[in-house]
């Protein structure tokens, strides 16, 4: 598949949600958006949780096409993926993600992705909170940094979106099993023990493997694989 995607960026000084916002253009049968702004006011992440949107970090939301895309289930995967690769370009620290988009340094958060999709009208907006240059608020300092903290010094928040919008548009490109391969390589998830913690249930055991069917769970009984759910790392 090859693509030749140009994006126009919509920008913000402040907004409720830069997800809503794609979100609300997708369905006047706009896409090829990015929505970005230096703070949110209700940010959203998985679960119907918040996301902190201080000034500083990078918030902003990706409308494509569901037919750009190629296998849905990868948009996940893909994201978290072009966040680490963005990463690497600007420090030589290792990160990680934590399944199923979450990316970690040293077990904590710098970034939360939220995807949400419209099939009836043929779009999908996946959303980045991505910690740069913001204060972590002292409560949140154990599960939570930035680059700033990590490399000591200020970052340009504009170039950063740049680099990852090129790392987007080039990952879209690849072959889907080499860019699940590339994941699984970053992944901290994977053959860690985990509770899977899901509305009805919660499922403990080894992580064998992730594909893009879900998390392949080796519970000591019989292998697993699950979609959705709250993944803890047990280690």
């Amino acid at each position: 598949m090859w693509l030749k995607l140009d994006f126009e960026i919509i920008s913000h000084k402040n907004i409720d949600s830069t997800n809503t916002y794609a979100y609300n253009l997708g369905k006047l049968g706009k896409k090829n958006k990015i929505v970005v702004s230096e703070t949110q006011n209700r940010g959203k992440g998985r679960l119907d949780r918040s996301w902190f949107s201080k000034k500083g970090g990078i918030y902003f939301s990706v409308l494509i096409g569901i037919e750009d895309i190629g296998k849905l289930e990868k948009i996940n995967f893909l994201g978290s993926l072009c966040i680490i690769e963005t990463l690497k370009s600007f420090s030589d620290q290792k990160f990680e993600i934590k399944w199923p988009n979450d990316v970690l340094f040293e077990n904590k958060k710098i970034c939360g992705i939220l995807t949400e999709l419209n099939v009836s009208k043929g779009y999908l907006v996946l959303g980045i909170g991505l910690n740069i240059n913001n204060e972590i608020d002292p409560e949140i300092k154990n599960i939570a940094t930035s680059l700033k903290e990590i490399e000591n010094v200020e970052f340009n928040v504009d170039l950063i979106l740049k680099k990852f919008i090129d790392i987007f548009v080039k990952n879209l490109k690849i072959d889907d099993e080499l860019l699940l391969e590339s994941y699984k390589k970053c992944s901290k998830t994977l053959f860690n023990d985990v509770n899977l913690i899901m509305h009805e249930k919660t499922v403990t055991g080894k992580v064998v493997d992730i594909s893009y069917d879900g998390i392949h769970i080796d519970t000591g009984k019989i292998v697993e694989v699950f979609n959705v759910g709250d993944c803890i790392h047990l280690r």
